[in-house]
């Protein structure tokens, strides 16, 4: 088995160990990471496993599965099997359960580095914008007594931000954050009301745009540009309510691989006009008073070096660029707010 796959379903094996409700119960923190060395030990022991003659037509009833995923998981959303989708999961879950077994037949003392954090491998395979339980960016935080509060909305990009923000803010503001990925426009309108909570907030900054624009279809966009906007007002006249100061940040870039504004795009991942869309939401939300954070702005000049290779998500160095813009925009509406 290739040692991404293999790394794959180590990852897999880890989850499995931990009882479910041990796992939302636990603090993530708290977990430990498993060294380079014990990382090492375990992808041997598992690849010997599945070697074995018990474990062998499983691993290849696996790789099966997998590769019917990845052939359902490039159609475009619309267009994709759910049956398939399923099948890999219960054969996932199947094979881990099932190393998971041999292995610790095998070496019953591996069983304490199961239950520890697999190792990150490089920004490509990091969980900084993940909305998963064990993030702690999506985690709630207590509030410093005297500190105004801070409201970030918004999908993965800004699960990337979150943490080097509250940083930044540090001692001056109370940062907190959605416990989910945000996602389109219309998860915003359904779950608004739940997100903001009886709390009062200062300044909200959100985030919305991207899963707007993605391609459901080879002609269906997930939101038109006119459905996007009209979304978009309504989430603000309801944030408004809440008395905070408003800042809307603007849609980071796609790669031009997954522009569908390019005639040489085929990707099945592909995206409308970033720009575009960005052009008109923001002359939709600054007649309404809100204020802008051209997320998109800053990230064109050094887009190269900063996304991650054609993906829509960032480096560390990248959501760096990015929290800095995000707390210098929330401080200069808490200033206003005095």
């Amino acid at each position: 088995m290739p040692a991404q796959a293999a790394r794959l379903l180590l990852s897999s094996l880890v989850v499995l160990l931990v009882p479910f409700s041990q796992a939302r119960a636990a603090e993530p923190a708290a977990l430990e990471t498993l060294t380079a060395e014990e990382a090492t030990r375990l992808e041997a022991l598992q690849q010997k496993v599945h070697k074995s003659p018990e474990l062998k037509p499983i691993v290849e009833k696996w790789k099966q599965a997998r590769k019917e995923y990845q052939i359902d998981r490039d159609k475009f959303p619309n267009e994709r099997d759910q049956k398939v989708a399923l099948a890999w999961r219960k054969m996932e879950k199947e094979l881990a359960d099932a190393t998971r077994a041999a292995m610790l037949a095998a070496d019953p003392s591996i069983k304490p580095l199961l239950a520890k954090k697999p190792r990150e491998r490089n920004a490509g395979e990091n969980a900084t914008d993940s909305d998963a339980p064990r993030n702690t960016a999506v985690q709630p935080i207590q509030d410093v007594a005297g500190l105004p509060r801070v409201l970030l909305i918004g999908d993965s990009i800004s699960i990337g931000y979150t943490l080097e923000v509250r940083k930044l803010l540090a001692g001056k503001a109370n940062v907190h954050r959605i416990p989910v990925n945000g996602g389109a426009t219309e998860v915003g309108l359904a779950n608004i009301d739940s997100w903001l909570g009886a709390g009062k907030w200062d300044v909200i900054h959100f985030n919305f745009g991207l899963h707007d624009a993605k391609y459901m279809s080879p002609t269906e966009q997930r939101h038109s540009r006119d459905e996007y906007v009209a979304n978009l007002e309504k989430l603000t006249k309801r944030m408004q309510a809440t008395g905070a100061r408003l800042i809307f940040a603007t849609t980071t870039p796609v790669p031009d691989k997954l522009d569908a504004t390019r005639p040489d795009t085929t990707s099945t991942r592909r995206f409308d006009s970033i720009p575009e869309r960005n052009k008109l939401a923001v002359a939709a939300l600054s007649k309404l008073g809100v204020a802008i954070d051209d997320l998109y702005a800053a990230v064109v000049p050094v887009q190269s070096k900063i996304l991650r290779p054609n993906d829509v998500h960032y480096t560390p160095e990248g959501y760096s660029v990015l929290a800095e813009r995000v707390a210098a925009s929330v401080e200069a509406e808490l200033k206003k707010k005095k």
